[in-house]
């Protein structure tokens, strides 16, 4: 896996833990683009960036998660067994604070689209 981690460590699940562990806990500032970004489209993720744009601009919960109260939801005991142990929660929050803290004109949601998928594969059989 580490010779050819060039070229699946973008597309690759199995890092993405430690990536969440990296949350933003920056402040919006007068740099702060405050949700005003473009989307990379990462192939074919036309509709999934439309929808977080429109997500994001729910100022209500996108307060919610930029003021990290869905922590509280994380750290709960019970486990789903359907669950995603909060991976997708913390990615949200991750892309989110790219969105309105960072100072990038464009942000990439890649981590987001990774983590979605993955759960997306696990569930097609559910349903």
């Amino acid at each position: 896996m580490e010779k050819d981690k060039r070229f699946h460590i973008d597309k690759c699940s199995a890092n993405a833990d430690g990536e969440l562990q990296q949350l933003d806990d920056g402040q919006m500032n007068e740099n702060s683009m405050k949700g005003l970004v473009g989307l990379t489209n990462l192939g074919n993720t036309c509709y999934m960036n439309s929808s977080v744009q429109c997500i994001s601009n729910t100022w209500e919960l996108t307060q919610y998660f930029l003021e990290k109260k869905y922590k509280s939801l994380i750290d709960r005991e019970y486990k789903n067994p359907l669950g995603t142990e909060g991976r997708i929660v913390q990615a949200w929050a991750k892309l989110l604070g790219e969105m309105w803290r960072g100072d990038n004109r464009v942000v990439r949601p890649d981590l987001f689209k990774r983590i979605l998928g993955q759960y997306n594969a696990t569930f097609e059989g559910y349903g």
